[in-house]
């Protein structure tokens, strides 16, 4: 295996020789020396410090519970009207990278966000908004975490909305850039989250920037069972940086496992969360269940 190795290290100085235009007997000498210093160094190097592990248990970012837009699986009820929310999308970490003591993590989420109008003897769909988010999550210390994202949300009525709901579709999409941050705070049993998407690709309206922030946390009523309270805000500078308001109290079960259900009261206020609306105010009271995973 060694003289293998030799062999390979000797035909690759060879090669770059040749094709570097090393010229000199002196440069020679010194590229060689160091491309063998490189190549007897490099494998401890990574082995020490640099390592990739795939589908990892846990996430380094947690979800953001009372943000309409956090990637899901759920059906909510809106308690004023015959409007029906099916959303069908989950948040999959596929990779750690460690290198030395730093952890990174890439991650992808997507979800089809549904409005549904239940009349009776039939089911009418109002809009599809599509989302997809790659995730760059990074532990900064022990309970800090910092996220980059980039995205994309398009926003569509249904053949039902347009036809049926007399409704004027307009072309709503945003690609965007993001920065967050997450800091846990253990006396609620929660977080505090706040960043920005700055989005470099907007229609309707040419407006970039959108500033979140929230707060989460709760109380354990057993090994299983977690009370929740949660807020999210977001500015929009879409609608001249007003508001998007979202609160929700509910529970989780079973706690901490990697898979639980929720069932959540929400109360939305502000504009609205869905793009063909989004410059629409409104006042909503939902309830819903969400398989977190």
């Amino acid at each position: 295996m060694e003289l293998v190795k030799l062999f390979k290290i000797s035909a690759t100085i060879d090669y770059l020789n040749k094709n570097l235009h090393v010229k000199s007997k002196i440069k020679k000498m010194k590229f060689n020396r160091l491309f063998i210093l490189l190549l007897i160094c490099l494998p401890e190097i990574s082995a020490q410090s640099f390592s990739i592990g795939f589908f990892p248990d846990q996430k380094i970012y947690s979800r953001y519970y009372a943000d309409p837009l956090a990637h899901q699986f759920s059906l909510s009820k809106h308690l004023e009207s015959s409007e029906w929310f099916g959303n069908i999308g989950a948040h999959l970490a596929f990779s750690n990278i460690n290198f030395e003591k730093h952890v990174f993590q890439l991650s992808v989420g997507a979800t089809a966000f549904n409005t549904l109008i239940k009349t009776p003897g039939h089911i009418q769909v109002y809009t599809v908004d599509y989302l997809v988010d790659f995730f760059l999550d990074y532990e900064i210390r022990s309970g800090l975490n910092a996220r980059f994202i980039l995205g994309h949300l398009s926003a569509h009525f249904s053949d039902d909305g347009i036809t049926q709901l007399n409704n004027i579709p307009i072309s709503y999409v945003r690609d965007y850039v993001g920065f967050h941050l997450q800091n846990s705070i253990s006396a609620i049993n929660g977080k505090l989250y706040g960043g920005l998407f700055y989005n470099f690709h907007n229609e309707p309206v040419d407006k970039h920037f959108t500033y979140q922030i929230g707060l989460d946390g709760g109380l354990p009523l057993h090994d299983k069972i977690f009370l929740l309270a949660a807020a999210d805000i977001k500015i929009k500078s879409e609608v001249k940086n007003s508001t998007s308001q979202n609160f929700e109290l509910g529970i989780i079960f079973p706690y901490q496992e990697r898979m639980s259900f929720r069932i959540a009261y929400m109360h939305r206020r502000g504009y609205e969360e869905r793009g063909q609306l989004f410059n629409r105010k409104d006042i909503k009271n939902v309830i819903g269940l969400f398989l977190d995973f």
